[in-house]
């Protein structure tokens, strides 16, 4: 073997022990930024039970999402004449209103499992394999279903269906309301995982001492309204109950940037718009 060969042996094995000390110094960071992590949410865990706050186990894992425009369906009046027996209406919010004229009879004890049945035949409800169950939301006397995202579930009245039950487990009819031309406004990025989005409540006094985190589920709600269409952005959803009065109260975390905000107000803000021009911008 002559001097340059292995010169050239020696070179690429420098290079491999190289990348291989570069990867394992940047794995290493990352192990020590990821247990620093869990160590501080370890600790506000712990000062939310010293206050009183019941918090069951709580995922770390992170997921993703996208920035998502919609409009409100308002097709649904030429659509109900396919629906079958049952009487339907539509409002001007764009509504349906409808009640079967046999009340249905379902699983007592899964009643969405009757449902999940139904839901995939023609004239029962309108799209009905666009929506999914939602056991969080549902009762007694409710089942409620929310319409499917690019990636997860619309959670907003109006991409909703509500069915009814009665007290001898019928369904006596439901609302429905709709999202049409869904579409990606921006590419895939993290968002905060299910501990840390309940961390955040918590450091932003939105769980009070002697209250118990009942869920936090992650779906899309409207951050704002612009141009004739509605933006929705991932969100954890935070339900707490108060141990004393028992009343149940639904809180918001913005999933990107871990901001908390009410998705009932409408943001029609010129920083909203510019937040959503900077988005828009990005992809040209």
């Amino acid at each position: 073997m002559n001097f340059k060969r292995i010169q050239a042996v020696f070179l690429f094995a420098f290079i491999v022990i190289d990348i291989f000390l570069v990867m394992m110094t940047k794995n290493n960071n990352i192990q020590n930024d990821n247990n620093a992590n869990e160590s501080a949410n370890s600790t506000v865990i712990k000062e939310m039970k010293r206050d009183d706050i019941s918090v069951k186990k709580l995922s770390n894992q992170k997921k993703s999402g996208y920035y998502l425009s919609a409009t409100q369906d308002n097709n649904l009046g030429s659509e109900i004449v396919t629906l079958k027996n049952q009487d339907a209406t539509i409002d001007s919010a764009d509504t349906i209103s409808s009640t079967f004229r046999t009340p249905i009879k379902v699983d007592a004890k899964h009643p969405e499992k009757t449902i999940n049945q139904l839901i995939k035949k023609p004239g029962f409800v309108l799209s009905g394999n666009q929506y999914t169950f939602n056991k969080t939301d549902s009762s007694k006397s409710k089942l409620v279903y929310d319409q499917k995202a690019i990636d997860g579930n619309f959670y907003t009245d109006d991409a909703r269906i509500t069915f009814n039950l009665n007290e001898n487990q019928r369904l006596t009819g439901y609302t429905q309301q709709k999202l049409n031309d869904v579409k990606v406004l921006h590419e895939k990025a993290d968002v905060i995982s299910q501990e840390r989005a309940v961390i955040y409540l918590y450091q932003y006094n939105g769980i009070p001492n002697n209250s118990d985190v009942v869920w936090a589920q992650l779906g899309y709600t409207k951050l704002l309204h612009i141009n004739g269409k509605d933006v929705y952005i991932p969100t954890w959803i935070i339900a707490t109950k108060n141990k004393s009065s028992n009343h149940e109260q639904i809180h918001r975390i913005n999933a990107f940037s871990g901001a908390s905000f009410k998705t009932e107000q409408v943001q029609n803000t010129a920083q909203s718009q510019q937040s959503l021009e900077s988005v828009n911008n990005k992809d040209e």
